[in-house]
């Protein structure tokens, strides 16, 4: 049985992003239930997102949606790194360089996701947030890949279509609004029987 997911309110939260969409894809619900309490890093600048465009073209058309995205949700702060896209395997972006002891709530890529970048961040930040001994509890987030057997849920029935509003944000990331969609009512339909909700995001916790 999966846990609810509450936000306290001496929280401080942090959603860890690989790309500029991945937070509004796996891990919304600080952003649409605490914005005031949650901040944002996002690691890479997007730049291969789109093969039509250069990568210089496509990092700022990137930068540009996440901004209108941010807009919508007013986050606590961001924290925009610009580390090249799809680089992360080969040149490992250096998580000790960010202090994670601040917060109480950290949310993170999947460390088993298809793709790479989300692979790797997961794997610096943990890494980085063990050596930094940060007291925070760690949640992994689920975009395309799902969890086997997730540990909590954020009922997202109610801001479903603001969720959808900051996935539109990202314009030229086709198909993540639907795939998104659907992961979220599986979910929902597996709380169904403990929590009659429509639509939740599910969230492993780390150790």
């Amino acid at each position: 049985m999966m846990e609810k997911l509450i936000f306290l309110e001496n929280d401080r939260v942090l959603v860890v992003a690989p790309h500029p969409d991945d937070e509004a894809l796996g891990a919304a619900a600080p952003l649409l239930f605490a914005p005031e309490k949650t901040d944002i890093l996002v690691v890479t600048d997007g730049c291969r997102g789109c093969r039509s465009r250069s990568k210089e073209e496509e990092a700022a058309v990137r930068r540009r949606q996440f901004d209108a995205e941010v807009a919508l949700v007013e986050p606590h702060a961001v924290f925009w790194l610009g580390l090249e896209d799809a680089t992360l395997t080969e040149r490992p972006w250096n998580a000790e360089d960010f202090d994670f002891t601040p917060y109480t709530k950290i949310f993170l890529p999947w460390d088993r996701d298809f793709h790479a970048d989300h692979v790797s961040a997961a794997k610096s930040a943990t890494a980085a947030i063990r050596t930094q001994k940060a007291a925070a509890e760690c949640f992994f987030y689920e975009i395309t890949a799902p969890f086997y057997r997730p540990t909590h849920f954020a009922d997202v029935s109610a801001a479903m279509d603001d969720k959808k509003r900051l996935i539109r944000c990202h314009a030229d990331q086709h198909g993540h609004e639907e795939i998104v969609t659907a992961l979220n009512a599986f979910r929902a339909a597996q709380l169904y029987r403990e929590h009659k909700c429509k639509y939740a995001e599910a969230y492993l916790r780390v150790d």
